[in-house]
């Protein structure tokens, strides 16, 4: 149990001092923080009450944490909520909705404050973090487990290892289980069970009206349907998920490098064998185009360092046998000069391990205080050598050593749901492919920007993408976003928003609309 004299350094003024009464001393008044707030037009007193209300903690402009709770994990946003209510448990959910709808105030719901776009943090709006409803709950027997949505995959993943459980789950093990479920969810298994949403079974969340509510295939089935798929934000609050579970606990795990010489050729086949005609699915890989830097010598001892592009595969594979999946793989290995950072088929180790360091030496260590944009794509017509030349050539012109193109091929199980089965519409492309620009000092960041603007958009690679993206990867350039993200899904979600969130409570700049 939190010690709230310490979280909330008003309660003992307020209280009287006793931070555990809920009932506050309109008579104290703190004069900054009454200022800010009637400058915003919140009752004071009504803040104190609602604050005095929770478990859980608040932190104002006024706290000296201020400034670290209103960071996501990309430090290019600098957003300035009213406040960030840590909430841990449900009730303070419905508290924070509740107290906002009688202020009216806006909210923005952030659970790993991941967010591409910067969408989990916004000016002057009360900020519901969900990260202290962490949870896990496994029933071994059913195959199923309930999660709390403030889980990160590196928590999940840990978890489930232990019970040689899995499901498809993100890379990255700082990324919240909740947003990046509900915007679909790739991961190294995708092509053999399907994206994470694909196994998520059970919503619990808080609506608009501030009503806890349920979603599953037998109660608010179509509210389910959205939340697969439909994005994090739209409906409500999301505070646990229920997910179907498969069996794994060890995995195969890959690391292979070639030169950027061989990139187009490998990405050929690639494209043709291993994304929708992917035979044995076991195979799971992602793909990238980045930079290492390699340390060579001079006869005089003198050491230079030069920055070398180069294009990878980090993967694993799910079977039992590790010469089925050296014949799955057989058709990239056979292409340029294959390099082996580690030695092929050296061992099985726990899912969680491999998922946990496949990505560690790809880029190098990113330094804490870089900042980054994101953009994506999918491809869904089948390019030829001279369209993956263009897609290679253009990354070489990278301004920063850590920028990097990373692709997630499409197929398999991901290709067997109908695009209307679920909200996530992207059924039929050969792979979804992300660009990550980064840059450190301010002066460098138009630069970056342009460099991942005209990746997309310059005459040479406009072509080689269609005009669907993936939702998990926001950005507020994309034209028609509505269609990008959701295609033929869209105006269902819009009744089903209209249905849940008629006033339309929660919003941000690329929300659903609605009806």
């Amino acid at each position: 149990m939190p010690n709230h004299t310490a979280f909330h350094p008003l309660r003992k003024l307020i209280n009287g001092g006793n931070p555990n009464s809920l009932t506050p001393n309109q008579d104290v008044v703190d004069p900054p923080l009454e200022a800010w707030l009637r400058q915003h037009e919140v009752s004071y007193p009504a803040f104190l009450a609602y604050q005095a209300s929770l478990l859980s903690d608040v932190v104002t402009p006024f706290s000296g944490r201020y400034d670290t709770a209103r960071q996501e994990s990309d430090n290019a946003f600098n957003k300035y909520p009213l406040f960030v209510t840590y909430c841990t448990n449900v009730a303070d959910v419905v508290s924070t909705i509740q107290f906002a709808r009688s202020q009216h105030l806006s909210v923005v719901g952030r659970a790993g404050g991941h967010s591409t776009a910067g969408y989990s943090v916004l000016d002057n709006r009360i900020v519901i973090d969900v990260s202290q409803i962490n949870s896990v709950f496994v029933d071994p027997v059913a195959k199923v487990a309930t999660v709390g949505a403030g889980v990160t995959w590196g928590t999940f993943n840990h978890v489930l290892n232990a019970y040689g459980l899995h499901t498809p789950g993100g890379s990255c093990s700082t990324v919240g289980v909740t947003g990046y479920t509900l915007g679909g969810g790739y991961g190294y298994t995708s092509m053999r069970w399907g994206i994470a949403c694909d196994h998520l079974i059970e919503v619990t969340l808080v609506t608009a009206d501030g009503k806890i509510v349920t979603a599953n295939e037998q109660e608010n089935a179509e509210l389910l349907w959205a939340h697969r798929g439909g994005t994090g934000g739209n409906f409500g609050i999301v505070v646990s998920l229920k997910y179907k579970l498969e069996s794994l606990a060890e995995v195969w795990p890959l690391e292979i490098n070639w030169p950027i010489e061989d990139a187009a050729k490998v990405l050929v086949t690639w494209q043709d064998q291993m994304t929708k005609t992917l035979q044995d699915t076991k195979l799971g890989l992602l793909g990238f185009l980045a930079t290492r830097q390699n340390t060579v010598v001079q006869p005089d001892g003198e050491r230079v360092i030069h920055n070398v592009p180069y294009f990878c595969i980090r993967g694993i594979y799910s079977g039992d046998v590790a010469a089925e999946g050296e014949k799955a793989l057989a058709p990239l290995l056979a292409i340029g000069k294959p390099e082996f950072p580690s030695p092929l088929w050296k061992g099985r180790i726990p899912y969680s391990q491999a998922n946990e360091h496949l990505l560690d030496n790809v880029e190098g260590v990113i330094p804490d205080a870089i900042k980054e944009t994101k953009r994506c794509a999918y491809v869904e017509r089948p390019l030829n050598e001279a369209d993956y030349q263009k897609m290679v050539d253009y990354f070489k012109t990278s301004p920063s050593l850590y920028n990097i193109v990373s692709m997630e091929p499409y197929g398999g199980a991901i290709n067997n749901v109908a695009p209307d089965a679920t909200a996530f519409v992207h059924r039929n492309a050969y792979f979804d492919i992300f660009v990550d620009s980064f840059w450190m000092d301010e002066a460098d960041k138009p630069e970056a920007f342009k460099w991942l603007h005209d990746y997309f958009e310059s005459p040479e690679t406009k072509e080689l993408w269609s005009n669907h993206y993936y939702q998990n990867y926001p950005n507020s350039e994309y034209k028609n976003w509505q269609n990008g993200y959701f295609g033929i899904n869209y105006q269902r979600l819009q009744q089903i928003k209209a249905h849940w969130d008629p006033t339309n409570f929660f919003h941000y700049e690329q929300s659903i609309q609605p009806a």
